[in-house]
């Protein structure tokens, strides 16, 4: 990024390659500090103070690492904000009609929504309460949807949310397929829903008796624990690598509606 100056104008020139280069230099080395950290001074305690512990712990919701998945997840729906409006209030105007338009509005509202909901566990939140709708309505009165969580065997959250979260990812996943530039986009935009999945799937066993985890306890030798928490670990490493690949792919988009920018900067003159 550079500026051009003359004395009649500024230009303002930025390098594509530039920013998606230090975005995954700069998110990729956020994501192996915050790992390091949860496994060297949370997990092997080199540092004993339970609180520095606790702000590293990848587990937990008030530390650094849910802390910048939900930065992560703002960062995304900002500049697919950006992409929107771009693209709505543009002259002359480049919104395509019908939901090839619109989609770009609905993808915004979806990663502001996820950045609310990781930052303050929203889905979990939600998940509990309906768990105890239906335990409640399994013993006093039972019905089908209470007979179907009843043998639903992981948490209420996903019973709930990955339904909706599912048809939301195909409608994206559809939608970029028609928008987007690029093939190497296409596919950047399939390895996050990727990771995505395998985030939740880890979430899924999580969330089922812990004998699921017998054979890797048996393999490694070692106790539920540590292999619940390297579960977690790796969990939340596919969700915010999942983050950066969209991150590449959305500020990429953006850029190249850039490219036909020319910004007026005018006072509002009164017609009358």
């Amino acid at each position: 990024m550079s500026y051009n100056q003359s004395k009649s104008s500024q230009s303002l020139i930025i390098n594509k390659k530039q920013i998606s280069k230090s975005i995954i230099i700069i998110w990729g080395a956020i994501i192996i500090f915050l790992a390091l950290a949860d496994v060297f001074i949370n997990h092997f305690e080199w540092i004993s103070s339970g609180a520095i512990q606790r702000l590293v712990n990848i587990t937990r919701d008030d530390g650094l690492p849910n802390w910048f998945s939900s930065i992560q997840l703002l960062f995304i729906s900002i500049v697919v904000w950006c992409i929107f409006l771009s693209l709505k209030y543009s002259k002359p105007n480049l919104m395509k009609k019908g939901i090839h338009g619109w989609g770009w509005l609905i993808i915004a509202l979806f990663f502001m929504y996820l950045a609310v909901d990781d930052g303050s566990k929203m889905h979990e939140r939600i998940g509990t309460y309906f768990s105890d709708k239906m335990e409640f309505l399994q013993t006093y009165n039972p019905g089908f949807l209470s007979g179907i969580y009843d043998v639903f065997p992981s948490y209420g959250w996903q019973f709930v949310f990955v339904p909706i979260f599912g048809a939301i990812a195909l409608f994206i996943l559809y939608f970029l397929y028609k928008n987007l530039e690029s093939k190497r986009q296409i596919i950047y935009i399939v390895l996050a829903f990727g990771c995505y999945v395998a985030s939740v799937v880890l979430d899924f066993f999580e969330g089922m008796d812990e004998s699921i985890y017998d054979p890797i306890m048996a393999l490694f030798d070692t106790g539920l624990h540590p292999v619940q928490h390297f579960s977690k670990l790796i969990e939340e490493i596919f969700e915010m690598v999942g983050n950066t690949l969209f991150m590449l792919v959305f500020t990429k988009q953006l850029l190249n509606i850039a490219e036909k920018w020319k910004i007026q900067v005018v006072d509002l003159i009164d017609s009358d």
